[in-house]
């Protein structure tokens, strides 16, 4: 879902705020607290960031396994790497994007309210 009454600075911002994790998130609610887009964006990030932190632990936990957990903690770091670089694109693009999980778990954060 696209919203073209998105200017380029509230656009940025949404990049800042998804770009660098936790970091990004709290600059953009900081600093833009009323462009919409970015706290969107920021919310996402959180959240984003909470599943980074779970999927360490459990590629963590797995890396004690031989090879096959080794094989799985690579392939969650990946699927990581890969959500990141979709929402940059996602939010480059002017895009409400709505990533499985990632966004449930901003809904409990309050990105209604964004």
């Amino acid at each position: 879902m696209s919203e073209s009454g998105i200017g380029q600075d509230e656009a940025t911002w949404g990049l800042i705020a998804w770009i660098v994790p936790l970091v990004g998130a709290i600059l953009a609610l900081v600093l833009k607290p009323g462009y919409r887009y970015a706290r969107y964006w920021a919310y996402l990030n959180l959240s984003f960031f909470i599943v980074i932190v779970i999927g360490g632990i459990i590629a963590s936990i797995l890396a004690l396994i031989p090879f096959i957990g080794w094989l799985i903690g690579i392939l969650i770091w990946v699927a990581l790497l890969i959500v990141w670089v979709v929402g940059i694109v996602k939010s480059v693009s002017k895009v409400y994007w709505k990533p499985p999980i990632i966004y449930d778990l901003a809904k409990a954060l309050g990105i209604e309210k964004a």
